[in-house]
Order: structure tokens, then sequence, then C-alpha cells
């Protein structure tokens, strides 16, 4: 036993990250630091530091406190974007950028792939990590720690940028031969859809917190039940449905769910994920993170079940329905404006133990959207004055929020707005 703590904190000290809960592996990790990385990264410092007098350098330092992929791309991908905006407006040349992620990779077959684009350190390279993530802003060697605002038009140099990251033609020959074994017929357009699994989050939290999950979060997710129909209507159309997840409660194995193929629990692997998610049709996610691939990639996604409205998914083309909120007290739904007002209200325990219901989007509001989504895709949608009026009446309730927080762009499903037009 103390062979094994004493082998955990050396490892620790040399190669540890920041996500622990445990005192002894955070003062390894602390030591670690400033023993042995900061002196490297002062050398580090006078190379890069000399280097960038002839070429700028600069280190993106992404969010780390859980290995998630949204944190990637709201923060990597994000970022490069900005960065090609800026050298295609301005002429001015690429600077060396080093990504620096101090946790695990989320998805190591997503994460090298940014590396073939920049430098990208993390738990797999912490020694390099290690010693850039350190280094002092000195000439034109800058450090910047990303978040989710970086720019207030990063909506806008989202839509009109390409992704950052492709498939090479090694990838495609993999992802074909991969896709082949469960996709009979790989002339068929695909979906994927995902959604929130218990099991995903008290494994996640346990590997990388150690600690217990709020159960608050568990009240917000929807049922396989109730997307079983829009499954249904997309196979109908001669679409494949791929169940996604890396961490699922149970395989599907009901005959109702027949045409959905159970990716999740029969085939998934990271480069599988990223392989699909990048070349699917569009990818439907019920208020679960796995969608950012797509994103990442430009295509489409629905978002539903979302929380609120007040932050919307970045593709141009998306579409999305919110969450909605009923009074126990006088039972009316609230208007979308209330929904837009309370940031997080889904998640707030005072709101949803007292007088404020959590209202799930139906099984007929999911494959409403859905399909809107699919004929949208296919150029068949006839959008209606009524509709343009009504997503025009909507766009104007969240102009109060921040422009690098919504896509303009991005819709409500028709729809649902249609259903719901007294709550605008």
């Amino acid at each position: 036993m103390f062979a094994q703590t004493k082998s955990r904190l050396i490892k620790y000290f040399f190669f540890g990250n920041s996500i622990t809960n445990d005192g002894y592996m955070r003062l390894a990790y602390l030591l670690g630091r400033f023993l042995v990385f900061l002196p490297l990264s002062i050398c580090a410092t006078v190379v890069l530091g000399i280097y960038s007098l002839f070429r700028p350098v600069k280190i993106f330092m992404l969010r780390c406190d859980r290995s998630k992929i949204s944190f990637v791309v709201e923060d990597l991908e994000v970022a490069l974007r900005i960065e090609a905006h800026n050298q295609k407006t301005t002429g001015a040349r690429r600077p060396l950028i080093f990504a620096v992620l101090d946790c695990d990779s989320p998805n190591r077959a997503f994460t090298a792939m940014y590396g073939r684009v920049v430098p990208f350190l993390d738990d797999d390279r912490p020694f390099a990590r290690g010693v850039i993530r350190y280094t002092l802003p000195i000439f034109r060697l800058r450090r910047q720690y990303l978040k989710c605002w970086q720019s207030e038009d990063q909506m806008e140099v989202w839509k009109n940028q390409n992704p950052s990251i492709s498939f090479t033609p090694k990838d495609q020959k993999v992802g074909k031969d991969f896709e082949h074994k469960f996709r009979a017929n790989t002339v068929n357009e695909f979906v994927c859809i995902g959604l929130p699994e218990r099991i995903y989050y008290e494994t996640k939290f346990a590997q990388e917190h150690e600690s217990s999950i709020d159960q608050d979060l568990f009240t917000m997710m929807p049922s396989w039940e109730t997307y079983l129909p829009s499954t249904i209507k997309l196979t109908e159309a001669g679409l494949d449905v791929l169940r996604m997840g890396q961490f699922v409660e149970q395989p599907i194995s009901s005959p109702n769910y027949n045409g959905v193929i159970d990716y999740a629990s029969l085939y998934r692997s990271e480069f599988g994920d990223v392989w699909l998610l990048g070349n699917c049709k569009f990818s439907i996610s019920g208020n679960t993170g796995f969608y950012w691939i797509s994103a990442a990639m430009n295509r489409p996604v629905v978002v539903t079940d979302l929380p609120s409205p007040q932050k919307t998914s970045y593709g141009p083309n998306d579409l999305f329905l919110p969450l909605l909120a009923r009074s126990r007290s006088s039972r009316e739904l609230l208007p979308l404006s209330w929904l837009i007002r309370h940031t997080e209200w889904a998640s707030n325990r005072e709101l949803i133990e007292g007088d404020i219901e959590i209202v799930k989007n139906t099984a007929e509001e999911i494959t409403e959207v859905v399909l809107e989504m699919n004929q949208r895709i296919d150029g068949t949608w006839v959008e209606t004055q009524e509709d343009i009026e009504l997503q025009e009446r909507f766009k104007k309730l969240r102009q109060s929020q921040p422009p690098w927080k919504v896509q303009q762009s991005v819709r409500i499903g028709a729809a649902f707005l249609r259903r719901y037009k007294h709550l605008l």
C-alpha cells in the first residue's frame, strides 16, 4: 500500500495534472511545478522569446476543471477560428501556437486532430506540457487563458470560418472500413443521437473529482422513450440512426427501437465517435455535449431539452428546443422571456423545489424538430410567413443577451414556436 502511494506521488510530482481532490496528490503536483518545471519553463521562455522576434508565439491555456469535449471546442476551436479570421483580414503572419490542456484528453482521436494543427499538450505529453505551461510573456510571446467569451464577434467569425481540423485520406479509409462493420449499406445517410446518462456523470465525476454529483442534474435528463418516435420517423425516411454515448446504462434491445444501431453499446471507440459525428447528416442531442464534435466539423445540430435559450449552439443552421417552466401554483407555463432572464433556472434548487416545475420536450415536439432539420437539409422545408414572424419575435427576446453568447441564426423549432406562440 505504501509503495503504491509512493509511486503515485512520484508520478504526480512529474506528470500530474490539476484535476484532483486528493491533498497529497495536489501537493506533489504543486511541488513538481515549482521544483522541476519552473526552471525548465524559464529556459523555454528564453528560447521561445527569441523565436518570437521572428514569428509570434501564443500559448493557449484551455479550461481544465473537467475533461470535456465542449471545453476543447468552445476554447480552442473558437480561438483558432479567430486566429484564422485575423490573419485573413489583417494579413498578419500565423503565430506558433501551443494548446495546453492541464488534464486528460476527453477524446484522444479528437485532440490528435488538433495536434496536427498545433502542438497539443495534455496528459499524453505531460513533460512538454509542464515546460510550456509556465513560460513567461516576453517580447512577442503571449500566454492566454481561453474561455467561452473570447471576442464579441466570435459567433460571426465562427459562422464564416472553416473548421480548423479535417480528416486525412488515411482517416477516411479507416473510418469507412470501421463504419462498414455495423452499417451494411454505407450509402445511406445517417443521424447520430445521444442523451445524457446517469452512469456517464457518475463515472466522470468519480474519475475526475472523487466527489458526489448534484442530484439536481438528473431532474433534467430526458427519457429514451420520448425520443423513440423521432428515430422511427427517420428510419422510415431511409436514414440510419446511431445511438451515441461514452457510458450508457443498458443496451438497446427492445423491438421498439427497430432501425436504431446501438453503436454506443456494441461498437463505440474514440475514433468512431469523431468519424461518425463528423460525417453524419446531422446530430441530435438531448442536452448532452457529444454534439460539440459535430459542431467543430460544421455539421448541423438539433439540441433538445435545452435548459434555457440564453446560449445557443454555434452552427448557423442549428435548431433547438428549450425546456419549459410551469408554475405549480397557477399551473401555467411561464413566458420565454422569463426563461431568458433566469439563467440556469432548471438547475436552481430553490426554484425547482419551490413553485417551478420543469416541462421536458414531448415526443411529438422532438419528432417535429428532427423532421424539420431533415427537410431543411434536403431543401424541402416550406417556411410560412407566420414562421418568419414568430422567429423574429423570439430573436427580439434574445437581443438582451451578449452577442458572443448567441448565434443569431440558430432557430427554435418552427412547430414548437407555433404551439407556444402565446409564451412570446
